[in-house]
């Protein structure tokens, strides 16, 4: 009897090894987690539904909005994950009409402004799923 539950115990072990080893480790965005294809379709979403408010070049004229650039950027966004901005920015834009835009498309949103912010493209589109955008961090832009 001890040496069945030692091998079913020694399976079990064994098997939720693999399991872990076949998870895919978080990412950071220095990997390039987005396309450039998907950052344009954001641009394109971003003037649409945003430059009014946060300036064409990410940049607003009033103080009660923050910009989307540089200092703000940096301390706004480096150490978050992709999930954490995506949430924020879906539930809180555009005021008073929060959510109105297909998830997606505040993804791109999210990927446009990762990207004029100097964080490199890859080759593979995020798709708007939140459990794998935690695994991704922002991380500063290469020098």
């Amino acid at each position: 009897m001890t040496k069945c539950i030692s091998m079913a115990g020694l399976a079990l072990i064994c098997g939720t090894g693999v399991l872990l080893a076949q998870e895919p480790a978080p990412k950071s965005t220095t990997a390039g987690v987005f396309t450039d294809e998907q950052a344009k379709r954001g641009a394109a979403a971003y003037s649409a539904n945003c430059a009014a408010c946060h300036g064409a070049e990410l940049r607003s004229s009033d103080r009660e909005i923050p910009h989307l650039t540089e200092k703000s950027f940096k301390f706004g966004w480096i150490g978050k994950t992709i999930a954490e901005r995506f949430e924020f920015i879906r539930e809180t834009m555009p005021p008073k009409v929060e959510k109105k835009l297909p998830d997606q498309v505040y993804l791109d949103i999210v990927t446009y402004i990762l990207r004029f912010n100097k964080i490199p493209s890859g080759d593979r589109p995020l798709k708007a799923d939140v459990e794998i955008l935690k695994q991704i961090l922002i991380e500063a832009p290469p020098d």
